[in-house]
């Protein structure tokens, strides 16, 4: 795996140290190659998987996910959260973050770094909600570049997380 970003370290050791992080009391960040829960696909029958839409869907999250270097999962609501290193292999400082949702959806997030995408996440209810997250990442010494959530970058990537599993689906789906 490519060099860890200095925040994604920085919410480890507060993690390790047992204290809780600021951006979600059900954010886990997750260890080096472990998978998140929303990945697990144990509950799909062999009578499911026998479906050529569902087997293609599955393999193609599957092929997806490989490209992407899971770090945190919210425990609560099912989302995971990773570094879109797809099939350019980004290295991890460059890769855009990206969401897995329960239902299959893969969504990048805006910001340069894992920080601020998860204080966008879980400050887009208000301005106060995010300027109160921003404050709370660098009083631990986490940068963030924007004081509003509106000013930080949108990803840009080719193919997207979502274009590369669609294209997989399609392909796989074709082939069966």
């Amino acid at each position: 795996m490519s060099t860890i970003p200095e925040d994604l370290a920085v919410w480890r050791r507060v993690q390790d140290a047992g204290q809780p992080n600021p951006l979600s009391e059900s954010l886990r960040f997750l260890a080096d190659g472990e998978k998140p829960a929303a990945l697990d696909t144990s509950y799909l029958t062999a009578e499911d998987l026998a479906n050529p839409d569902i087997a293609a869907n599955t393999q193609a999250i599957e092929e997806t996910a490989a490209l992407i270097t899971w770090v945190a999962e919210n425990d609560d609501e099912g989302v995971a959260f990773g570094y879109w290193r797809g099939p350019a292999d980004l290295p991890l400082d460059a890769a855009p973050v990206v969401a897995l949702d329960t239902e299959g959806q893969l969504e990048l997030l805006r910001g340069t770094t894992l920080s601020e995408a998860l204080a966008d996440e879980y400050g887009q209810w208000s301005l106060e909600d995010y300027t109160a997250l921003v404050a709370e990442c660098r009083s631990r010494g986490v940068a963030i570049s924007a004081d509003d959530p509106d000013d930080l970058l949108e990803p840009e990537v080719s193919p997207t997380p979502s274009e590369h599993h669609e294209a997989r689906y399609w392909e796989l789906l074709g082939n069966s």
